[in-house]
């Protein structure tokens, strides 16, 4: 079982994600939306569909489940918000699984 950190404020949550992490189980940034971020070799992928992704393909590949270890309040407004966006690469049909 892999951990992880998860990162909120306000408004919105992203779970914290090295880029050795993303290319163990063959996605790369360009898998993700423009509304997840990037600050030197970790991800911060949004919560509602780009944290999702990563988790269910870590799980199949792995057979096992990611732990979030910590819940970490960036208050009203998180400086992650201020890292770089990822490139608008995906689809805008794209459909957010439930």
């Amino acid at each position: 079982m892999r951990k992880f950190k998860f990162h909120f404020d306000a408004g919105h949550g992203w779970l914290q994600v090295h880029l050795n992490d993303l290319y163990d189980i063959d996605l790369t940034p360009e898998d993700f939306t423009r509304f997840s971020y990037r600050n030197g070799d970790w991800l911060y992928l949004e919560e509602d569909l780009d944290a999702i992704t990563f988790i269910r393909q870590w799980e199949r590949q792995h057979d096992g489940f990611v732990r979030i270890v910590d819940h970490i309040d960036d208050g009203y407004n998180s400086p992650i918000r201020n890292f770089e966006r990822l490139p608008d690469t995906r689809e805008l049909a794209d459909e957010i699984p439930f």
